[in-house]
C-alpha cells in the first residue's frame, strides 16, 4: 500500500469536530478541478440566540447569549458556522441570591486587558433584576477563573437591564435600560464609571419611547449597543418595543461631534426605526443586536435575533441571524432589510473557505448493515440528499454499537483537508465515530475518535491537521446520543481549503 503521508501530532487533541483546524500556511495541493466552493450560509446561523453579543480578538469570535441560569461563550474562527462552535460554561451563579436567576444579555468586554461579562439578573423575581459583572484575568475568555465582582449600579438602585460599555476620550460609561420595577417605560440611561465595576455620579436619561414604533406591547427604549461610524462618532442601536411582538425593531441615538455623553441635548434619535420587521423574510420581530467585523476587517456586520414565526410564543423561539450592512453619506448605517431565512448568502469576507469534493463516481466498498426499510440504504450516504439516511440494519437481525462501519471509495486518489459529516435528523444521532484511511481497501491507518454535534441539518468538519491523499476511508460509528443502538447520517464527505 502506498504510504499515506499525514503528521498526526495534533490527532490527539482532535477531541470534538471544531477543536482541531489548520494553522498557518495553506498546504499546497495538486489541482484538482472536481470539486465546489462552500462561500455562502444561511440564517438562521443558530436556532436559538436571543440578545446576541459577539466580540472579536486574535482571529477569534467569542459570542454569548441569554441563557437564564448561567453565563455561556462560544468560540470560532467562521462566525458563519456559529452552530460548530465550542462552548463554556463560563460562570454558574450561586443559589439563594439576589443575581441567582433571569440571567439576561450578557455581553463580553475587554477592559484594560482583562475580561468582564456584563449581565443582568434577579432573585425569580423580575421587579428586582439589577445588573452585575464578572471578571476575568487570563487571556483566553474561554479560560482562566470569573469571579463575581458585584453590582454595577448608580445610587437610585432601580430596575435595570442590558448594561454595555462606551469607551470615550479618556472615559469610560456605562449604558443601560431601565424603569420602575420593570414597569414601563423603559428608558435609556447612561452614566460616568470609574473602573469596570463601579458606576460614580448620578445617571441621564438619553432616551425615552416617544414614537409609536417605539410602544408596541409596551412603551420600551432597551439593548443599547455601541457602533463607531467611519468618522469615529458614536452612535447607539437599541431596541423598540416589547420584544415578545412582531414590531420589535431597531433605532438609532447619534451623539453629536465632539459632544458630551451626559448631556442629553447632545444627543439626537432618529424618527423612524432602522432596521423592521419583515414577514417574507420570516423576520418577526427583529432586535437586541451587536455588531462584528470580516475576518479581513473590511465588511461591517450585524448580528440580531428575530421569530422565524409570527405572534410570538414559547414554541416560538429567538435565533441569531447575520448580516452586512453599509455607510450612508450622513454617516449612519444601512442595515437595509432582514435576510431572508433560508436563502444563501456570501460569508464573511476573509473566511477560510472549503471546496467540497464532488461525489457522482463515488460508491460504497463496504458496510456492516443497512436497513432495507423506507429505503435507509448504505449509498444513501452519499447521494447529497439531507433527507435520506443511512441506517443500520434494525428491523432484522439488530446490529448494535460499536459493530458498525461503512467504507466510501473515492474512485481516486484525493488531497483531503477534512471531512464533512452531517446528522441525520432525529433519532439515532451518533455522538462519537473513528475514521480510517486506506488506498487499498486493506490496509488502514486510522485517525482515532471523533465527537458529532447533536445537531442536524448542518454540516460538521472533521479537520486535519495537514493534507492526507488516499482513496479509501471508513466510518465507524463507536456510541450514540440516545439509547437506540442502530446509528445514521444523512451524509459524508471531504474537503480541501481553498488556496488564496
Amino acid at each position: 500500500m502506498e504510504k499515506i503521508m499525514i503528521k498526526l501530532g495534533c490527532l490527539l487533541a482532535l477531541l470534538s469536530v471544531v477543536s482541531c483546524e489548520k494553522m498557518g500556511e495553506l498546504n499546497i495541493v495538486i489541482p484538482q478541478d472536481n470539486v465546489v466552493l462552500e462561500d455562502s450560509f444561511i440564517n438562521p446561523i443558530l436556532p436559538r440566540g436571543a440578545d446576541p453579543w459577539v466580540t472579536q480578538k486574535n482571529g477569534k469570535y467569542y459570542f454569548t447569549y441569554t441563557q437564564g441560569s448561567k453565563l455561556v461563550l462560544y468560540e470560532t474562527g467562521r462566525i458563519s458556522e456559529l452552530a460548530l462552535a465550542k462552548s463554556h460554561d463560563a460562570w454558574i451563579p450561586p443559589a439563594g441570591t439576589a443575581y441567582s436567576k433571569n440571567l439576561w444579555a450578557p455581553e463580553l468586554h475587554e477592559i484594560n486587558g482583562k475580561w468582564y461579562i456584563y449581565f443582568s439578573a434577579d432573585n425569580g423575581s423580575n421587579a428586582n433584576h439589577r445588573m452585575y459583572v464578572v471578571e476575568n484575568d487570563s487571556p483566553n475568555p474561554m479560560e482562566g477563573e470569573w469571579i463575581f465582582k458585584g453590582k454595577v449600579g448608580d445610587a437610585t438602585n432601580q430596575w435595570a437591564i442590558d448594561g454595555t460599555i462606551l469607551h470615550y476620550g479618556n472615559d469610560m460609561y456605562m449604558l443601560w435600560s431601565g424603569g420602575n420595577a420593570g414597569a414601563p417605560p423603559q428608558d435609556i440611561f447612561i452614566a460616568k464609571m470609574s473602573d469596570p465595576w463601579t458606576i460614580v455620579g448620578p445617571k441621564v436619561r438619553i432616551a425615552t419611547p416617544n414614537y409609536p414604533w417605539e410602544k408596541f406591547g409596551n412603551p420600551i427604549n432597551e439593548g443599547p449597543q455601541i457602533l463607531r461610524n467611519p468618522a469615529n462618532d458614536v452612535l447607539v442601536v437599541y431596541s423598540g418595543s416589547g420584544y415578545w411582538v412582531d414590531n420589535y425593531c431597531l433605532g438609532l441615538l447619534r451623539l453629536k461631534t465632539n459632544g458630551d455623553p451626559m448631556n442629553p441635548a447632545d444627543w439626537t434619535k432618529k424618527a423612524e426605526p432602522v432596521f423592521s420587521m419583515l414577514a417574507e423574510s420570516g423576520a418577526y420581530g427583529p432586535g437586541h443586536n451587536g455588531f462584528f467585523q470580516s475576518p479581513d476587517g473590511t465588511e461591517d456586520w450585524i448580528i440580531y435575533h428575530a421569530r422565524s414565526l409570527p405572534n410570538g410564543g414559547s414554541n416560538n423561539g429567538r435565533n441569531a441571524r447575520i448580516q452586512a450592512f453599509q455607510w450612508l453619506a450622513d454617516g449612519t448605517p444601512n442595515f437595509g432589510v432582514p435576510a431572508k431565512i433560508g436563502q444563501a448568502y456570501k460569508r464573511p469576507s476573509g473566511e477560510l473557505l472549503r471546496e467540497l469534493h464532488v461525489k457522482d463516481d463515488w460508491s460504497i466498498s463496504g458496510f456492516s448493515s443497512e436497513e432495507v426499510v423506507n429505503n435507509r440504504l448504505a449509498n444513501r450516504l452519499i447521494d447529497n440528499n439531507l433527507s435520506s439516511y443511512w441506517i443500520t440494519r434494525y428491523s432484522n437481525n439488530p446490529t448494535n454499537y460499536p459493530d458498525h462501519w461503512i467504507t466510501i471509495d473515492m474512485n481516486q486518489e484525493l488531497d483531503v483537508d477534512g471531512f464533512v459529516i452531517t446528522q441525520k435528523n432525529g433519532d439515532r444521532k451518533v455522538k462519537t465515530l473513528t475514521i480510517a484511511l486506506s488506498n487499498d481497501n486493506t490496509s488502514w491507518q486510522s485517525l482515532g475518535e471523533f465527537e458529532l454535534l447533536n445537531i442536524e441539518g448542518r454540516n460538521q468538519y472533521v479537520a486535519l491537521p495537514n493534507s492526507a491523499r488516499f482513496r479509501y476511508f471508513k466510518l465507524n460509528p463507536v456510541t450514540g446520543y440516545d439509547n437506540q443502538q442502530q446509528p445514521g447520517l444523512a451524509e459524508v464527505s471531504t474537503f480541501r481549503y481553498k488556496s488564496p
